[in-house]
């Protein structure tokens, strides 16, 4: 659901000192001394910061319930104290809750109310009140911090606890709009009752110690990592554009010849960081390459590029160098660092390719076989690429592992979400749909050659499924997308159009599909959609509105047509 962007940069957060370690309590309160030490440890911290102040210069009040102008007013400081935020220049002129005008005799909270109305941390009420002297429910404090941690640090603390497990019980008691806030604070330790309570109000204590946990997460210490890809050392003669996520987290330095990717990490993200770059350029054999680098970060929140060659194998086909079968195998270094290996076979339908070489080491492999009843020998050279991928010295490309083109058994091949039209698609009977992830045709071999091996005219229309189920689909320069398993139906899906009535105005808003649909927005403000397969119902649509909201539905069939019904994000996580 994310496009991608060149040269994305990233802002970085303020950087709050982490919380210290649990010791006595730096502060003159004296009605703290029966909570522990670590509560009082909170207090501290907030005082220290200039972030919190007692009812007297020796008395918190503890118990005493926090007004929604105590909130504004802390929450204010922290974003201006840090750095985060600064005042806005119309504080004193402009009225930015109802209920406070530019002359109320209470400046700080006037000021630090146009703060946080500002930076999206503090709504107020619907309407458009702040009720300052009022208390705050603990589900509406939830809401609160996490608004604030998105506004802070540019994510939520939902978005933060999106793969860690929460324990409270009484979570359906809260409204819905707080329901994911509240499990975000359990999950990420900052509470840690599994009754959270949430139509309680909250006392002083308790939001000094919900704030202070959770600045950890608002504004961390980050960690500075780069990683360098050089263009040989990773596959590539050289590098011709690299594209990231519109929204990562990471910087990216580009040139021909080398691509340096670079972020500023939170200890939070060591097992929840994932992204990737999209790398494009000439492979050592001069060809158009297309790579898909996976990013993880270490225990030392230093960045690494996941590395899936190691000890794993790959198996090319027979078929794909027009043989029945293989009887003869010779590999060999270009470079003559190891001694030729050959191996003799007994009808062997494929041949197995180990990663175990040295990245970028060219190898040469002569391959024997037999088609009917001749013998015939082929010899392709190929290298292991950084990635793991198989990089095969031919012309024509295998879009098998490039996750931006996808096949539906419709028998259609889509890019980024747009069905490929400008290509003559051929349909070949194979025995199964395993061994094609990097097999490609050879450069001398003609379309009328493979579809005469192949028994075939390649048609769609004239594909025989008593022959097969499995299809291998490649277009007219040779180019392969792999195989469909359609075992389980008669034939191809054909395609089907209708019209879904939106929730909302699309008008600003992108929608995406998830199953087996394709989604387009029309003139009229409905959605065409196509069917490409047999799993409409039930399909995913996720709607994201100008303001990135994103709103899930699934398709459903009813007796007047199909319609959208909203279903729980979470279901999908």
């Amino acid at each position: 659901m994310k496009s991608r962007l060149f040269f994305t940069t990233c802002a970085v957060a303020a950087i709050v000192a982490p919380i210290p370690t649990v010791e006595a309590a730096t502060t003159n309160f004296t009605d703290i001394q029966s909570y522990s030490l670590e509560t009082q440890q909170h207090i501290a911290n907030l005082v220290e910061k200039q972030i919190i102040n007692g009812v007297t210069p020796t008395t918190f009040a503890p118990k005493e319930e926090i007004t929604r102008g105590q909130v504004v007013k802390m929450l204010g400081r922290f974003l201006v104290n840090s750095g985060i935020a600064t005042v806005p220049n119309n504080w004193e002129t402009t009225q930015y809750f109802t209920d406070i005008s530019p002359q109320a005799k209470d400046r700080e909270l006037l000021k630090y109310a146009a703060v946080v109305k500002s930076t999206g941390v503090f709504n107020g009420k619907q309407d458009g009140s702040l009720d300052s002297a009022g208390t705050i429910s603990r589900e509406n404090m939830a809401l609160v911090l996490d608004r604030a941690t998105q506004a802070m640090r540019g994510k939520s603390l939902v978005d933060i606890a999106i793969y860690s497990e929460d324990n409270v019980v009484d979570l359906f008691d809260a409204k819905e709009e707080a329901q994911e806030a509240i499990r975000a604070l359990n999950a990420l330790g900052i509470s840690n009752v599994t009754e959270f309570n949430p139509k309680g109000n909250v006392q002083r204590v308790h939001f000094a110690t919900f704030l202070s946990k959770a600045m950890q997460y608002m504004a961390p210490e980050y960690t500075m990592s780069s990683i360098t890809l050089n263009a040989n050392e990773f596959g590539f003669s050289n590098f011709s554009e690299v594209t990231n996520l519109d929204d990562s987290s990471l910087n990216i330095d580009f040139s021909t010849t080398k691509i340096t990717i670079s972020g500023n990490f939170a200890p939070d993200e060591i097992d929840t960081f994932y992204e990737w770059v999209d790398i494009k350029g000439k492979d050592l054999f001069g060809n158009e390459h297309f790579v898909s680098a996976d990013l993880q970060l270490n225990e030392n929140l230093q960045l690494e590029v996941a590395n899936e060659k190691n000890t794993i194998s790959e198996s090319l086909p027979a078929q794909a160098f027009l043989m029945d079968s293989f009887t003869k195998a010779t590999l060999k270094s270009i470079s003559g660092n190891r001694e030729p290996i050959t191996q003799d076979f007994v009808n062997r339908s494929v041949y197995s390719i180990n990663k175990n070489t040295n990245v970028n080491e060219i190898m040469e492999l002569s391959l024997t076989g037999v088609v009917g009843n001749k013998t015939v020998t082929d010899t392709i050279q190929y290298y292991i690429d950084f990635a793991g991928n198989i990089v095969l010295n031919q012309s024509a490309h295998n879009f098998t592992t490039d996750y931006r083109y996808y096949n539906t058994v419709s028998g259609d091949v889509f890019f980024e979400d747009e069905i490929l039209k400008d290509k003559t698609l051929y349909y070949l009977p194979v025995p199964s749909n395993n061994y094609w992830d990097f097999a490609s045709f050879q450069t001398d071999a003609s379309i009328e050659e493979i579809l005469a091996f192949y028994k075939t005219d390649g048609t769609k229309e004239n594909f025989d499924f008593t022959k097969s189920k499995y299809v291998l689909i490649i277009d007219e320069n040779k180019n392969v997308y792999g195989t469909l398993d359609l075992s389980e139906y008669d034939g191809f899906f054909e395609s089907y159009t209708f019209e879904l009535q939106p929730p909302m105005d699309l008008t600003n808003s992108d929608i995406y599909g998830f199953g087996d649909v394709i989604l387009e927005k029309q003139s009229n403000g409905k959605i065409l959609a196509t069917a490409v397969g047999f799993d409409v119902v039930n399909s995913l649509v996720v709607i994201v509105d100008k303001q990135g909201n994103e709103y899930y539905y699934e398709i459903v069939q009813t007796s007047n047509g199909y319609k959208l019904v909203k279903v729980d994000e979470e279901m999908y996580f």
